[in-house]
């Protein structure tokens, strides 16, 4: 169940009368939480936006290299990378390298603040547009 903030605001009032802090902050994080995610699952992996793209090396595009890595990101409660690392190469360094240098500077949607750390799955693509063949008249 998702809550909208000024029912959370609502909630956490009429609470605090009667429950001490950790219970009340533990109480308001299962209630809001938008899905359970338990020990070793992958949570939620969308970063928090403006988080800046993964450049597309130059080299790599003059050589036509294009493909996807997937990174397994570890975050922690504030939703910043601890480790990044490659679980899945596009099949060039040079793009494994570019998806890693990125999301190491992304900021994530935090967990709860009860010492969580993540694994997330990341996938970057890295794709050349197509040449149009033809141009228009």
């Amino acid at each position: 169940m998702v809550r909208s903030a000024a029912s959370v605001r609502a909630l956490r009032t009429r609470l605090s009368a009667t429950l001490a802090p950790p219970l009340l902050a533990a109480l308001l994080a299962a209630g809001c939480a938008s899905q359970a995610v338990g020990p070793g699952e992958t949570a939620d992996w969308k970063p928090q936006t403006p988080n800046a793209p993964a450049v597309y090396p130059s080299e790599s595009k003059m050589n036509n290299e294009q493909g996807q890595v997937l990174l397994r990101v570890l975050t922690g409660p504030d939703g910043r990378p601890t480790r990044v690392e490659v679980q899945k190469s596009s099949g060039f360094n040079r793009l494994d390298q570019a998806a890693v240098d990125a999301v190491r500077r992304w900021q994530f949607k935090p967990l709860p603040q009860d010492g969580t750390i993540t694994w997330r799955e990341v996938p970057i693509n890295f794709v050349l547009a197509p040449v149009n063949a033809e141009m228009p008249k």
